[in-house]
């Protein structure tokens, strides 16, 4: 309890210096897109629209570049600030593979995987039973039945010392390791009606242990 009550303390700690020094500004969650920055600035841009009804706290952009492509720009916000971006575009093959070759060469690993609502921690599945086990539970998921949603999570994890990154056990333990702006980019695919191939690409980029400080 001693333990749990000092982590507690200091985590408050840290959240209060972080909101102390402002939004981290510095960080763009992608090009042109600060995170922290005012939501007004964002309105301010051209062709940009307020959401409406469920999505009234959003801004959308439509031409957003990212990856060589211009996709449809979803902003999200907390107490004014930007906190998250979200990229769609029509689903294909073609440009899932694009996108997954993109963030491998600029050496983002895929450290997380969620078939449905079953998240698989990718680290934990391989140290426990190798890259086997990670394979086989996936295909275990994806036959089961055909999945309506999948997402890939990919991290930054470039400024974690090597050894740091192979000796972390589980996802979960690898997030108390890294830089607050850790980048975390979520490839999701959607399905409309019956089939993924019907559906939507979303990538979502945010910052995990910022959001988590400042909660």
């Amino acid at each position: 309890m001693r333990a749990r009550h000092v982590k507690t303390i200091l985590l408050g700690f840290a959240a209060a210096v972080l909101l102390s020094q402002g939004p981290a500004a510095a960080a763009p969650l992608l090009e042109g897109f600060e995170y922290g920055a005012p939501r007004t600035e964002i309105e301010a841009r051209p062709g940009a629209v307020k959401g409406e009804a469920d999505f009234k706290d959003d801004v959308f952009l439509k031409g957003v570049q990212w990856a060589g492509l211009a996709w449809t720009g979803q902003c999200h916000f907390k107490d004014g600030r930007l906190v998250g971006v979200s990229l769609y575009s029509a689903w294909s093959r073609d440009l899932l593979n694009r996108v997954s070759a993109y963030l491998k060469e600029r050496q983002f690993h895929m450290l997380g995987l969620i078939v449905d609502d079953t998240a698989l921690d990718i680290i934990n599945l391989v140290k426990l039973g190798g890259m086997e086990a990670f394979q086989k539970r996936y295909r275990e998921l994806v036959t089961a039945k055909v999945p309506q949603r999948i997402s890939y999570e990919w991290f930054d994890v470039q400024r974690l010392p090597q050894e740091q990154f192979m000796d972390a056990t589980s996802l979960g333990q690898l997030l108390t390791l890294v830089p607050q702006d850790t980048l975390q980019v979520d490839v999701t695919q959607s399905a409309s009606g019956e089939k993924l191939e019907n559906g939507r690409l979303s990538v979502h980029f945010s910052f995990p242990v910022m959001d988590e400080m400042v909660k």
